[in-house]
């Protein structure tokens, strides 16, 4: 687990140097840039999306009685470990 969460620092830590980078050169603030970004992002990926939001309603019920069959199970074993 430490090293996933120090991959993910590095990571985020470049990633945040790069839109500074880029927020200096083009003279804006990193807010406006990142908003800029994800609008980009959605309107290229709309119908994409649109279609994982539909599949994750439809699966919805399915999942909820998945979760409700499991839970008995899962407390039990959680017994064993308290």
């Amino acid at each position: 687990m430490i090293i996933r969460i120090s991959f993910l620092s590095a990571w985020t830590r470049r990633l945040r140097k790069k839109i500074e980078a880029y927020c200096e050169l083009n003279d804006v603030d990193m807010q406006t840039a990142v908003q800029e970004a994800l609008n980009e992002f959605i309107n290229m990926h709309g119908e994409e999306i649109a279609q994982l939001i539909a599949g994750y309603r439809a699966m919805g019920n399915l999942n909820e009685e998945i979760c409700d069959e499991f839970t008995a199970c899962e407390a039990e074993a959680y017994s064993h470990f308290c």
